[in-house]
């Protein structure tokens, strides 16, 4: 008898401790520009980080890479609800984290990383639940608003002083 009460026992103790572990849970984020296409590796990407919202835990960090993704189908192509406009192509980052519980997560983008005088921010925030992956379709998308502006003339160390004076303002402005 004390050796069945002592297996319950181990028993209970590993089944208690087992619903406590931490889950793996995959998480694919994408980064897509403001009416275009994706943020990707030609833009430096976008850095992304993973945190949560209730405690301010750093989950994940990384960087997305890969391409803009499919004009035609992003562009062209009139948007259905469901229907995915990320394909393999399409710049991303993935991360998976381990949590034991439903957690309130915030997903920041921040790029693009080339071009840092243009960078910008955007985030969203939404339950994540452990063993819930969010990687099918387009997963987390993040919409980042903005411009890629490169200032060709005048160089940045022209000084005006003194009367007003004219001058000459060149620039490469494009959609990020």
């Amino acid at each position: 008898m004390k050796a069945k009460t002592m297996f319950l026992g181990i028993f209970s103790t590993l089944l208690i401790s087992a619903s406590a572990m931490a889950i793996s849970t995959e998480i694919t984020v994408h980064v897509k520009t403001k009416d275009a296409k994706f943020l990707g590796t030609s833009m430096g990407g976008a850095l992304i980080t993973v945190k949560d919202t209730q405690t301010g835990e750093l989950l994940a960090k990384g960087v997305t890479k890969g391409g803009t993704g499919n004009t035609s189908l992003i562009m062209k192509t009139p948007l259905s609800r469901g229907i995915p406009i990320s394909d393999e192509s399409a710049a991303k980052f993935t991360a998976s984290i381990d949590i034991d519980t439903p957690r309130l997560i915030e997903v920041t983008a921040y790029g693009p990383l080339v071009n840092l005088q243009s960078a910008n921010k955007a985030s969203s925030t939404q339950w994540v639940v452990p063993g819930k992956h969010i990687t099918a379709g387009d997963a987390w998308m993040i919409e980042l608003p903005g411009f890629v502006v490169d200032v060709l003339a005048p160089p940045t160390h022209i000084s005006l002083t003194g009367e007003t004076q004219s001058i000459n303002i060149r620039a490469n402005v494009t959609m990020m």
